[in-house]
């Protein structure tokens, strides 16, 4: 059931992603076909083998495998990359054929198993898109991925850039590998309407003093309850609450070889103190009843992150409103506790990169340029990684009541530092934290030690080289 949930997660994040997205260029069924066209596909994932991964990669890129043409890995739905190709051969004015994508798995999982076996055989491939969770476990493995000065860039080049992704980007021992053209902070995104009602609350500002920190937001839950007589709990999702907490630590997963609970072991208290007075709504997200909760007052809102909050069918926001501007004049987004992001896609050079110009001009296209990343915010809807784009543009959204979404995102920005935070780790521990914590939740574990004694046998078993204690 476990992986059953992880996918469906998977497959609803991709589909997000896949509406969130329209491209610099036409978004009719003919410009998705032409995509299509020039896709070249690679079946890769958890079940391919070595030899069968080999194979399939010489057949689809053996029209690539040359210079003059980009070959860019990226995993089957993956929609970002779809649509910033056609942007860069639209603004570029080069033919379709000058750029390849290559597809590796069916999904961002399946990507990061089925890259790695790609790229032992035969087939091109220049630069590669990262899911943010297994960027870290790429740019430490020099077989996979290849410093960024080997095609004339470093990181002085990203001055721009928000500074976390910058820490994703790079390597353990320093070397910067991943630039991403995105950021991915998020907000708190609440029934307005009912705020007012059971709250007072009028305007964002006012909410925000409501949830400004994490005693504040848990005294707030305790309020809201109460004082809508049981009708209403303050968050919707336990995945949510954690996607922000999990922002915040003051050191890595893993220090000198060792596991760091730092400040984790305080979530376990958070959760089940809302759990236990109701302030916690406890839906699941990516499921039609986390949208209806929020829709129908049973929770007055939860975390929504950049790629949630756009007015495509299939969002997250769209879904909490039902895809009615009606609806959406209910509803506001105020920053929430602490700064915090969620997800993100990131560019790497791959060790088999045979065209530096192409994947050097491309990454710049989307990664440093602020006149052509402007360009793809204000066509995509997307938060592009860069601070002075994104704190000159604004926006109306008409299912966040007409409010410039943009302003909130860049204040949670500022209040975000993973500097020396980030490890190749991340990922999977981070996984395992969250098992423990809704085994906790459900009476899994009987005590908040037993779910931590279980969260570290995870850790141990996954990476028998850590030490855990």
């Amino acid at each position: 059931m476990k992986n059953f949930k992880k996918n469906i997660a998977l497959l609803s994040a991709l589909a997000l992603a896949g509406t969130m997205l329209a491209g610099c260029g036409s978004t009719d069924d003919t410009t998705a076909d032409d995509s299509a066209e020039t896709t070249a596909a690679a079946e890769g994932g958890d079940d391919a083998s070595t030899d069968d991964a080999a194979d399939d990669s010489a057949d689809a890129t053996a029209s690539g495998d040359e210079e003059g043409v980009l070959s860019i890995l990226a995993w089957n739905g993956n929609s970002d990359i779809v649509n910033m190709v056609d942007c860069f051969l639209e603004s570029t004015g080069y033919d379709e054929s000058k750029v390849q994508i290559v597809a590796v798995g069916d999904n961002g999982e399946g990507a990061r198993d089925g890259y790695s076996q790609y790229l032992l055989g035969d087939g091109d491939a220049d630069i590669m898109i990262m899911d943010s969770d297994w960027t870290q476990q790429y740019v430490n493995d020099d077989s996979l991925t290849a410093a960024y000065e080997t095609i004339g860039l470093s990181k002085d080049d990203f001055t721009e850039a928000f500074s976390y992704t910058l820490s994703v980007g790079t390597s353990e021992s320093g070397v910067f590998k991943a630039a991403s053209f995105q950021a991915t902070p998020g907000g708190f995104v609440y029934r307005a309407d009912l705020a007012e009602q059971y709250l007072g609350v009028t305007s964002p500002e006012e909410m925000q003093e409501k949830v400004k920190d994490w005693d504040t937001f848990q005294a707030t839950g305790v309020e809201l309850y109460e004082a809508s007589g049981g009708a209403t709990s303050l968050q919707a999702t336990e995945g949510g609450l954690w996607q922000v907490f999990q922002s915040n630590r003051t050191q890595p997963w893993v220090v000198d070889g060792a596991l760091v609970m730092d400040t984790a072991e305080e979530f376990y208290d958070i959760a089940m103190a809302m759990q236990e007075n109701h302030s916690l709504a406890g839906v699941p997200q990516w499921d039609a009843a986390w949208y209806a909760a929020v829709l129908d007052g049973t929770a007055l809102g939860d975390f929504v992150p950049t790629w949630g909050l756009t007015t495509s069918e299939g969002s997250i926001l769209y879904n909490f409103t039902d895809g009615s501007e009606e609806n959406g004049a209910n509803m506001a987004i105020c920053e929430g506790p602490t700064g915090w992001y969620w997800g993100g896609s990131y560019l790497a050079v791959s060790t088999k990169c045979n065209d530096a110009s192409l994947a050097k001009e491309f990454i710049e296209f989307f990664c440093k340029n602020a006149d052509t990343m402007k360009t793809y915010a204000e066509k995509t809807g997307d938060f592009v990684n860069n601070t002075t784009v994104m704190s000159t543009l604004t926006t109306s959204n008409p299912l966040l009541n007409g409010q410039n979404h943009y302003e909130i995102l860049t204040k949670v920005m500022a209040n975000l530092d993973l500097e020396g935070k980030v490890t190749k780790y991340d990922s999977i521990i981070k996984s395992h934290f969250n098992d423990s914590v809704n085994g906790y939740l459900d009476g899994t574990y009987a005590t908040k030690e037993d779910a931590i004694n279980a969260f570290k046998d995870a850790v141990a078993a996954s990476y028998p080289e850590l030490i855990v204690e």
